[in-house]
């Protein structure tokens, strides 16, 4: 007869594992009493994988393995490898880091929730990396809510092999979260180097998609179609009904989708990899130029930079050309290179929109400041002054009242000047 102690322990491991899993395994011993196999709904037919012995107890994963040759949209897996590492850190802001791609993983997980909140579980845990010619895709899945413990004990075993991390809006999400689960389990999670792609995606496509989500980037620029995938936004409600009847057949779209968020991760940074090595061969639209533009200009390679803003200003579209010489302008008065500055501003005069009064401001500016020439800088911000007035009647707003306020001021700090060379 089993003492108090043991049938406590047993109640409690009863409690942990609730109902719906207990109902489970009497549904499977049932079936495999009756058959001697597997029904078709357990997760071991619908999503065939391993189950991992751990100090916590038993988990669950499956491997999925692709060869590096293999085409995900426009790039072979094999791609991303060969791109030099340091590019990846250059991009993500991150000073150093190891350049072997074999310390490198790709991470993303499925939740029950948004929030980053104790209520908030991570079901499923994804990590890609690289295994002599094969991209390997490890997913760990949390059959039940007791066996968390023991998949974060084999996530954290498995992460430990890699000094870097890439992911997808990971810093803001799935590492908080992660780093929340571990926590509340009492247990330590080993800081890694973190690559979040989604900033450097912002800055390339933010004006040129209508969104810069992960599925949005793989269909618009990376031309890959997903195919027997389930929305990751009915992910909860997929968890939450194989808790409740046990029926892993439906998980087998979230699970590909899953697979596919993390293939597209190692696209993705291939694509950001061949922009930035390659801009005027790769890039295709202006605002991917201007934001590599700005890179350049960040990490100091100004020959690159003004590259990319020159192929824009020779575009037919001519706002984006503009904008191009605008912005080149300015590239040319930072570094002191007024001559090429001030011929810009002059060709600019004649178009449109702001263009009307940003170079004539530009132009006052180096004419009273560097050229001396106090009456050609006094026309020029009488005539910005005209401009503006004329707007103002149209579109009443605080930003054209500050503008008045200081080209009055700036017209009449002339007026004096002018009056004091006539004196003179």
């Amino acid at each position: 007869m089993r003492s108090l102690r043991d049938r406590l322990k047993s109640y409690k491991k009863d409690m942990a594992l609730g109902d719906a899993e207990i109902r489970l395994e009497e549904m499977v011993s049932e079936a495999e009493s009756v058959t001697g196999e597997l029904p078709d709904t357990a997760l071991e037919r619908a999503l065939p994988g391993v189950e991992q012995d751990t100090p916590f107890g038993p988990c669950y994963y499956r491997d999925v393995r692709f060869d590096v040759l293999s085409a995900h949209g426009h790039y072979p897996l094999a791609r991303t490898r060969h791109l030099p590492l340091s590019v990846l850190y250059g991009v993500c802001k991150i000073q150093d880091g190891p350049l072997d791609w074999g310390k490198v993983c790709f991470f993303d997980t499925e939740t029950t929730g948004l929030g980053s909140g104790a209520g908030n579980f991570i079901f499923l845990f994804g990590v890609g990396f690289y295994e002599d010619d094969e991209f390997v895709v490890r997913q760990y899945f949390l059959r039940n809510y007791a066996e968390e413990r023991a998949v974060l004990y084999a996530l954290s075993e498995l992460l430990g092999r890699f000094e870097v991390m890439v992911s997808f809006n990971g810093k803001g999400f799935d590492w908080k979260l992660l780093e929340t689960r571990f926590t509340l389990a009492r247990m330590e999670l080993q800081p890694v180097l973190h690559l979040d792609l989604l900033p450097p995606a912002r800055r390339l496509w933010k004006k040129v998609l209508k969104n810069c989500k992960l599925i949005t980037l793989e269909q618009e620029v990376l031309g890959f179609a997903r195919q027997d995938d389930t929305p990751g936004k009915m992910a909860p409600e997929l968890y939450f009904a194989y808790q409740t009847d046990g029926d892993a057949r439906p998980l087998v779209g979230i699970f590909t989708h899953h697979v596919h968020d993390i293939l597209t991760l190692a696209t993705l940074a291939a694509h950001i990899g061949l922009l930035v090595e390659q801009p005027l061969h790769v890039a295709t639209h202006p605002e991917e130029l201007f934001g590599l533009s700005r890179w350049y200009d960040e990490w100091e390679k100004s020959d690159s930079s003004e590259a990319c803003l020159v192929k824009v200003s020779e575009m037919e579209e001519l706002d984006y050309a503009c904008e191009a010489l605008w912005k080149l302008s300015l590239f040319y008065k930072r570094r002191g290179q007024f001559e090429k500055a001030v011929l810009l501003w002059h060709d600019l005069l004649s178009s449109g929109g702001m263009w009307k009064t940003a170079p004539r401001i530009e132009l006052a500016k180096y004419y009273e400041h560097k050229a001396r020439d106090y009456s050609r800088a006094l026309s020029l911000t009488v005539e910005t002054i005209e401009i503006v007035q004329t707007r103002s009647t149209v579109l009443r707003s605080h930003r054209l009242e500050h503008e008045l306020h200081e080209l009055s001021y700036r017209r009449e700090r002339l007026l004096r000047k002018c009056r004091g060379k006539l004196e003179g």
